[in-house]
């Protein structure tokens, strides 16, 4: 890079914004609302020092909404994760302040100008933004679901015993909880006794409200993937969740060289583990703890789905491989499919938005999802 570069640690009331030059020498910073006027008061900074990329610690939280205001102005916004900037701070044994935060930010978009882009979903796709708010939603009750049973479990066992005996003790918590329906009035019970049961059936319908609204956004977020278009639903063993989480996370398929990086991203691929090769490959590998572990969790369901009649598994164990080696090499094919998935995808809807580009070069389609992804993206234009 031959121009100046930014970067910027945001936090809920203000960001800072530090600028170094092209040997990564601090040429100024300065510290902004979170706001509007601090946006703009930002951009003009930018300007007037010719910045035109711009590193963000956490475009998809804090410093979402400043990436949205710059990459609307044209810079180059790109996503740089905590440990990077961390990573640079720690290398010259700085202190941790905003300012030093900025400008590591900012040095380690220079030292790796390859980084993706930064998470402004709300630019690259409305509709998987809202997908998103969906997913984030259903995430929500879930959660407030388990906590809720795990109370639940625990008050069940502090019942009275002649009460325990009528809804057992080794059924689910939730079926548990059901049972109290179904009891009949107990005489002589304490005071806590009473209160506790009369606690906890009032809590069975909220337990069948939070099941209610769960099956409600999934069913949701099925009709908003039609609308979208995409064809993850097609692979075995990714269901609406895994697909609208695959898309949420992954963002824009184009920061993505080859399926090697994309790979590398999500903590697919194997990490070369050997020595005394010479100028020869490797040939020890080990498993990689990096990447995301959202979508190598997805892949993971996904591919302990696809081995009941794969045979990938049993070629590979035949291979001499252990069944985690197996499994890993697995999951680096399917993570394989689903980037060539996302990138037909992405190719159809830019030959909906572009006629003019070579028709010949872009996927078939195979499927009614992928129609609909082309009238969506007519409808969103």
């Amino acid at each position: 890079m031959t121009l100046p570069t930014a970067g910027i640690d945001p936090h809920n009331t203000n960001f800072t914004v530090g600028i170094i030059d092209v040997h990564g020498v601090e040429i100024t910073h300065k510290a902004f609302p979170n706001s509007a006027t601090g946006f703009v008061e930002a951009i003009e900074l930018l300007t007037t020092h010719g910045v035109r990329t711009v590193g963000v610690e956490g475009s998809g939280c804090l410093g979402a909404h400043v990436s949205i205001a710059l990459t609307s102005a044209g810079f180059d916004v790109r996503e740089v994760p905590a440990q990077r900037s961390a990573t640079q701070r720690r290398s010259r044994r700085l202190d941790k302040t905003d300012t030093v935060d900025s400008i590591a930010v900012a040095r380690a978009v220079a030292a790796e100008p390859t980084l993706g882009p930064a998470q402004v979903m709300e630019i690259y796709d409305p509709l998987v933004a809202k997908i998103e708010t969906v997913l984030e939603q259903r995430r929500f009750l879930v959660e407030s679901r388990v906590l809720m049973l795990h109370h639940v479990g625990e008050q069940l066992i502090k019942l009275p015993i002649e009460v325990r005996d009528q809804i057992g003790n080794h059924d689910k918590v939730e079926s548990a909880l059901r049972r109290l329906e179904t009891l009949e009035t107990f005489e002589g019970l304490t005071p806590a006794g009473d209160y506790r049961i009369e606690w906890l059936t009032s809590l069975i319908d909220q337990d069948r409200a939070l099941r209610r609204e769960t099956r409600r956004l999934e069913r949701l977020l099925d009709t908003l993937l039609d609308e979208h278009g995409t064809t993850l639903r097609d692979e075995d063993g990714i269901g609406p969740i895994a697909a609208a989480t695959l898309l949420c996370e992954v963002g824009e398929i184009t920061r993505f060289g080859s399926e090697s990086q994309f790979a590398r991203w999500c903590g697919t691929g194997a990490v070369e583990l050997s020595s005394g090769e010479g100028t020869g490959r490797p040939i020890r590998h080990r498993l990689d703890l990096g990447g995301s572990r959202t979508i190598n969790s997805t892949l993971y369901t996904a591919s302990i789905t696809q081995q009941r009649y794969i045979p990938c598994l049993d070629r590979k164990r035949a291979e001499g491989k252990t069944n985690r080696e197996a499994r890993r090499a697995h999951k680096r094919h399917l993570a394989n499919r689903v980037i060539r998935r996302m990138q037909r995808d992405e190719k159809t809807s830019t030959q909906i938005l572009h006629p003019t580009i070579d028709k010949g070069a872009l996927p078939t389609p195979q499927n009614d999802r992928t129609t609909s992804r082309t009238n969506s993206v007519v409808h969103r234009k």
